[in-house]
Formats: structure tokens, sequence, C-alpha cells
């Protein structure tokens, strides 16, 4: 394994050239501890600098990662090469969370889309820079990188050319076996479409957004749509989070009343 501090330049476009990456989060106390995949080009991530990356967060029938940031702050990426050059890539990042709501959303995402179109300028997709059902953009400040060698992950290899609708092991059009690559999905595309048409986005949002497995709050906008009291459920949540902690309170209680105690004695010697 080597470790470093920021992202260089090829480790950047070794980030960049990956079709997907997994998002790791887990609250303080909860039981759950989340794994998310997400689509390069759907979520768009991009490297904005040496030791920042953000993603745009679509909706989702679940929050975890929405919930885990807001409450503790803890995020890692992960990245793997399928192909012949084996890497593994993990990203230590303090996330943050900017709400489709908020007064910075549009700037954050327009970042996104700098970079990305210009990848996309040198070799790529074309970048889109519209994104329905986009819940948040999450942005992650790198504190470690590390890499290793990748030689369990297994390569996807690029077989005969076909059509779309060839099943793997067909007969492709060079006489070779189809094998399947990595193939873009509408199916979430489509259905966020047909939502924010119908206007019911914000009530998906509401009914799944709002908490997390662990009762988590997660998306302030999902929450305050629901008629909630953000202040009184923040407050709730520390409680909890306190209440979970109370060995260390009551140490540090203790400790408290031992080291006025010793200076009292102190004082009056």
């Amino acid at each position: 394994m080597k470790i470093y501090d920021s992202l260089s330049d090829d480790l950047t476009r070794f980030i960049h050239a990956q079709p997907l990456f997994l998002t790791a989060s887990a609250p303080t106390h909860g039981a759950h501890v989340n794994v998310s995949p997400k689509g390069m080009s759907s979520s768009h991530l991009a490297v904005l600098s040496p030791n920042r990356v953000s993603y745009i967060d679509r909706t989702g029938s679940g929050c975890e990662t929405v919930a885990h940031v807001y409450e503790n702050g803890r995020l890692t990426l992960m990245f793997m090469s399928f192909g012949p050059s084996p890497r593994i890539m993990r990203l230590f990042c303090r996330g943050r969370v900017v709400e489709h709501a908020d007064p910075g959303f549009r700037a954050a995402v327009d970042e996104i889309v700098a970079v990305r179109s210009r990848i996309a300028g040198e070799a790529g997709p074309e970048a889109r820079s519209v994104f329905q059902g986009a819940r948040a953009v999450i942005v992650g400040d790198i504190w470690r990188v590390t890499t290793s060698c990748g030689f369990a992950v297994p390569m996807v290899r690029l077989g005969a050319t076909a059509p779309a609708d060839a099943a793997e092991g067909d007969e492709g059009a060079d006489g070779g076996a189809v094998v399947r690559a990595f193939q873009e999905r509408d199916v979430l595309d489509r259905y966020i479409k047909g939502q924010v048409e119908k206007g019911i986005m914000p009530r998906y949002q509401r009914d799944n957004n709002s908490y997390s497995l662990d009762g988590l709050p997660a998306l302030k906008a999902a929450r305050r749509d629901g008629g909630e009291s953000l202040l009184w459920a923040d407050v709730r949540a520390r409680a909890t989070r306190l209440w979970h902690e109370k060995v260390a309170v009551c140490v540090g209680f203790l400790l408290a009343v031992l080291v006025y105690r010793v200076g009292s004695i102190l004082h009056l010697l």
C-alpha cells in the first residue's frame, strides 16, 4: 500500500477514467455501515483540486451518505481498475453536503460540469449540465489517499462488436463471442424525469430521504417540506449522540471534579 497526502496528476487521471466508484460512510454510533455504488457519468464526480473532489447526489430510495456526512463528516470514496493495469484507490475525506435548496448549489454543480466538460473535450462522452432529481452535491476534502495493487478485482474484457440487444455469449459481427463491458442504464433518468414532470419529487424525498436507517436527520429540504422543526430534530439527534457517549461524558466530569479538588488543595497549601 502507498499513502499520499493529496492527488497527483496521474492519480487524478486514473479517477476520471473509471466508469464507477463506491462511497462508504457510517453513523458515529448506529449499526449500519453504508456502501453505495455510483456511475461516474450519472454522478459526474470531478477532482476539483489535489485535495478536493465532489459529485452530484441524485435522488434515491435512501439517504445514508447525506445523513452520515451531516452527523460526523466521515466519507471514503473507492475507485478500482477493471483493465490490465490493476489498482485500487481510496480517498479518505471530510465530507460536506450542499443541498439543492442551498444558495451555493448551482455554483457547486457548475464547478463539477466545468471539469467534466474539459475532460470530455480531451476524450470521452459529452458532459451534461442538467441533472434532474439532483438533491445535493457531496464535497469531499481529502486528507489521505491510499493505493494498492487490486489483483483481486476482475478485468472487464472487450469482446466482439455486436448489436446493443445481443446477449452475452452470442456471436459478434467479427465472429467472436460477445463479452459485455460497462453500459450505462437510462432507467434512473427516465424514472426521475417522470417524477419531476408529475411534480411528485418533493413528496418522494420527504417520504424516503428525511432520515437514515439509524434515524439520523438527512435531507433538510425533505424534512422542511414535511413540516418538521429542523432545530428540534437536530437537538434531539445531538442529545441521542451524547447519550451514547455517556461513559466519556461521565469520565470527563469526574476528571474535571478531580482537577478542581486538587487545585483547591494546592491553593490552600
